[in-house]
């Protein structure tokens, strides 16, 4: 059997992390942290094959992490999921405009979760990692 893929979960919520964790645990390589900054850091050791953030964290926020991440030379191809219970203050169009693999909302659901991670993971298919 393959390596697991990686995944990096980005959130201020424990108890999001916690649930993200259990939801996707089985199948993946989980590593978290509870910022931006803290993910970045991570994202840029561990080379995730997925990044699963929170947008409005404090320290760094989502979406300063997400653009950070780009101009990062050796992370800046890992689709990153957004996840947001402040729909009408961050539009989900925008968040995709910019470059987010998909944004789910909260309450976040396993079955959404679990098939928004496999497919962000099925984008890399055609892609050489270095």
């Amino acid at each position: 059997m393959s390596e697991k893929k990686r995944i990096l979960l980005v959130d201020d919520n424990h108890d999001i992390l916690d649930l993200l964790e259990m939801y996707l645990y089985r199948d993946y390589a989980i590593a978290t942290a509870l910022n931006g900054f803290e993910g970045l850091q991570k994202a840029r050791e561990q080379l995730p094959d997925c990044i699963v953030t929170d947008i409005m964290m404090p320290i760094m926020d989502g979406i300063k992490f997400f653009n950070q991440l780009r101009r990062s030379r050796d992370a800046a191809h890992v689709p990153v999921i957004g996840i947001t219970s402040f729909v009408r203050s961050v539009s989900i169009t925008s968040l995709k405009n910019m470059g987010f693999f998909q944004v789910l909302t909260k309450p976040l659901k396993r079955e959404d979760v679990v098939a928004t991670v496999r497919e962000a993971l099925g984008s890399r298919q055609g892609q050489v990692d270095a």
